[in-house]
């Protein structure tokens, strides 16, 4: 299992986002993996798709999604291979920069590197308080960030997260946010599937704009939807 990315954006450099990457290949190998009892896979930039290994899972970077809202997103092919999109203009549209804070080019990839990681197909989904809860580690606590030698990350939830009968005293998100599974920061977001639907549920203080790119055909909300 390897992550290889590419980017085809103009608006952030090479070494903008090899910075980028070195810090979502570390949180990957010292604070996701071991979080999930998982064990870590490479993420790594090429220069180009073609000099990526065969059977690699891609992650290409983009400045315009042709969609004014769509951040990035992380599904399937139709033959079922993971891959992921990041888009650069968006974030900086809206007062978002490459390597710093929330609202970041690197946080975003690091959201998607993340998500595919720990569930690469969008097929796994919880059994929570009132319904099923897809597996997605970043969106609960997505207006959260924090550092890696200098350069934005984001939050995710921990694997108790998706426990009902977890300790309180569990570590539920990686910045220790939460207090509660299945619960959400204000700037955060989740599903809840509950007879054959599905409900988006959002923090008090989640951006109207960002509701508007879970319409976007690709986004993780109409491919569970979808689904």
């Amino acid at each position: 299992m390897l992550l290889a990315v590419v980017n085809k954006s103009h608006l952030i450099t090479h070494d903008q986002v090899q910075a980028a990457i070195g810090a979502c290949a570390k949180q990957v190998r010292l604070h996701l993996a071991p979080a999930w009892d998982m064990l870590p896979a490479p993420v790594i930039l090429y220069d180009d798709e073609d000099k990526a290994p065969d059977g690699a899972d891609l992650l290409v970077i983009l400045s315009d999604p042709g969609h004014a809202h769509a951040l990035g997103f992380h599904r399937e092919t139709p033959r079922g291979k993971p891959y992921c999109r990041a888009f650069v203009q968006p974030i900086l549209n809206h007062g978002g920069s490459l390597l710093e804070g929330q609202l970041s080019v690197s946080a975003t990839l690091s959201h998607e590197v993340c998500e595919w990681l720990v569930d690469p197909y969008l097929n796994l989904w919880a059994n929570g308080p009132d319904g099923f809860y897809p597996v997605e580690v970043c969106d609960p606590v997505q207006n959260d960030s924090y550092e890696i030698d200098g350069v934005s990350v984001s939050n995710f939830v921990t694997k108790r997260y998706f426990d009902p009968l977890a300790p309180k005293r569990s570590q539920f998100d990686w910045m220790h946010k939460l207090k509660a599974p299945f619960s959400m920061t204000e700037g955060g977001y989740q599903q809840v599937r509950k007879d054959g639907d599905i409900q988006t549920r959002y923090g008090a203080r989640y951006p109207d704009w960002k509701r508007e790119l879970h319409q976007f055909e690709a986004a993780r909300t109409a491919r569970r939807l979808a689904a």
